[in-house]
């Protein structure tokens, strides 16, 4: 089989490898998409530099089962699955205590942040386990299926992280892929007045038909706070940083007003910004953030897309064959561009 392999920062080679194995509890998935992710073009680029080369990326995919190990009894060939990339033991004390997505076992899919690393999907097949797989429903095609994930992860932070009630107002520093999916979950969850921010008018083209009710170009606002404080006089309840930088993150602090709800969302690199304790005690600022993916965000994630109340698929604005996934990675440093898909 084919599979794009990260030797180290952009040096991505198309390689010929041997069709991975099925072995006891797992399954061979034949890959029909996968979204690249930040963190992703973060290895690539060298921003990040926590896996051991050659590597196999990509973790927000879809496919089709082709082969099942000894042990598989829930799945049949030929099965339509979305994977998820984060696979916990469930026996751990994080997996006890409803924490899964640090489960101390845990396994990795192409991405980041659990011990054990297994190669991702920037391949034309790849071994997963059991456990990792969820139904696609018939109704959505092989890339919609791919951005359950990530969908997911925006559900977490937005519904069950951050809480958002009914008519409560809330704005969104950054919108790219994810700013965008958590703009389309904030619009389905009864969101008040959403106000989306980023320096880039395609991309706030998007947040407006993701559900955005006012976008700011934060390049030619002046004062930023003044700006959104006209549209929210009373200030948000929640703001989101979804941007990964930490001007980002200064801004959504300097956002809140008495009880705002500020998530840390997007920022994954090394860095600080000054904050004011007193400032965060007197005015109750309640500061969260929501890392990863657990098996019940991917389950709210598919419901979501199921019914139709988000539309992932709308922030698909390029495709490449697997064979380019190097100038896929490259296309991430575009300004016009939302989601980018493989396709192997």
């Amino acid at each position: 089989m084919k599979a794009a392999v990260l030797h180290g920062p952009r040096d991505l080679r198309i390689e010929e490898r041997e069709v991975p194995a099925s072995r006891r509890g797992h399954v061979m998935v034949e890959v029909k998409a996968c979204g690249i992710c930040f963190t992703d073009y973060a290895a690539y680029s060298g921003r990040r530099k926590n896996y051991d080369p050659p590597v196999v990326l990509g973790h927000e995919f879809s496919g089709v089962v082709k082969e099942r190990g000894k042990g598989v009894t829930n799945f049949q060939v030929g099965d339509e699955v979305v994977v998820s990339p984060t696979v916990n033991c469930g026996e751990c004390r994080s997996c006890r205590i409803g924490m899964p997505h640090y489960c101390e076992n845990g396994i990795i899919i192409g991405g980041d942040g659990q011990p054990t690393f297994y190669d991702g999907a920037f391949a034309q097949y790849t071994s997963v386990p059991e456990s990792a797989l969820y139904e696609k429903p018939t109704d959505l095609s092989f890339e919609e299926a791919a951005l359950t994930e990530p969908l997911g992860g925006s559900y977490k932070g937005m519904v069950e992280k951050s809480e958002l009630k009914v008519g409560e107002d809330v704005v969104i520093i950054g919108v790219g892929s994810m700013g965008n999916l958590l703009t389309q979950v904030a619009d389905a969850a009864g969101a008040g007045k959403l106000v989306a921010i980023d320096i880039s008018d395609f991309k706030l083209e998007y947040a407006a038909n993701s559900g955005a009710d006012y976008v700011l170009n934060a390049k030619e606002v002046e004062d930023l706070r003044s700006a959104v404080y006209e549209i929210i006089p009373e200030g948000p309840h929640v703001v989101f940083e979804a941007a990964g930088v930490l001007e980002a993150d200064r801004q959504a602090m300097e956002l809140a007003r008495k009880g705002t709800r500020v998530n840390m969302f997007g920022t994954i690199t090394e860095g600080t910004i000054s904050v004011s304790p007193q400032r965060i005690h007197f005015n109750e600022i309640n500061v969260d953030a929501s890392y990863n993916v657990t098996p019940r965000a991917m389950i709210k994630s598919l419901k979501l897309m199921e019914e139709g109340l988000v539309d992932p698929g709308s922030l698909i604005t390029h495709r490449f064959p697997l064979e380019e996934t190097g100038k896929a990675l490259e296309f991430m440093e575009e300004e016009e561009r939302v989601k980018i898909m493989v396709k192997p």
